[in-house]
Formats: structure tokens, sequence, C-alpha cells
């Protein structure tokens, strides 16, 4: 997800869906609004989720 202003990096992502940020979590529209962008993977196993 990125700023509506934001270009997308096309080379390294594939674009799924738009999404308005009324349709995201707070978590989310925060990190969009801190660095422009929020990545996250479609199809992620339990076993690769980030311990962090």
């Amino acid at each position: 997800m990125t700023r509506a202003d934001a270009p997308f990096p096309e080379r390294e992502w594939r674009l799924t869906r738009g999404r308005h940020s009324d349709d995201v979590n707070a978590e989310v529209r925060e990190a969009v609004e801190r660095d422009g962008y929020s990545l996250f993977r479609i199809g992620l196993s339990l076993a690769e989720t980030p311990k962090s």
C-alpha cells in the first residue's frame, strides 16, 4: 500500500488491488503516513511469518 501521491515500485512488487484508507487497519494507515508505504505478502505460510 502506498500513499496516493507516491510512485508504485513496479519492478519489485506486483499490484494486486487498490484499497481506500478506510479499508485498512490503523497500523497500516500509520505506516503509510510515516513511511509512504506498507508492504505485505499475500499467501505467506505460518512457517514464513517473521518472529519479530
